[in-house]
């Protein structure tokens, strides 16, 4: 049975895993496309989409709880340029395109990245 299985445990500490999924988001916002694996890419895409939907609503609260969940100051800077260009768009910000598979362990690669269609 599936009880309980709310999130992948990607094989790490809770600590190191919730600092692996903050560097991934980061990443994310600041370069708008990152190269990772499959299931790593799957958590980041809940994460991303959840920062992203609170940078929408633009008040301090919000602004404060993304601050502390970024890394860097840049990341939060280029969010607040991005939010903009989702205005029209209620989810759905980031797209999984396939890669194949790494070489030498044989994990399935992926590009996690956002979305460039953006609505008018």
């Amino acid at each position: 049975m599936r009880h309980k299985m709310g999130y992948r445990k990607l094989n790490r500490y809770p600590s190191h895993r919730q600092m692996m999924l903050r560097n991934l988001v980061t990443s994310l916002i600041l370069k708008e496309k990152i190269v990772t694996t499959e299931q790593r890419a799957k958590e980041t895409r809940k994460l991303a989409d959840k920062i992203i939907t609170l940078a929408k609503k633009d008040d301090l609260h919000s602004k404060k709880i993304i601050y502390s969940y970024l890394l860097s100051k840049e990341a939060g800077k280029h969010l607040e340029e991005i939010k903009n260009k989702f205005e029209g768009r209620d989810g759905g910000y980031t797209r999984i395109v396939n890669l194949g598979e790494r070489r030498g362990d044989g994990a399935k690669l992926v590009i996690l990245e956002l979305v460039k269609e953006w609505l008018n």
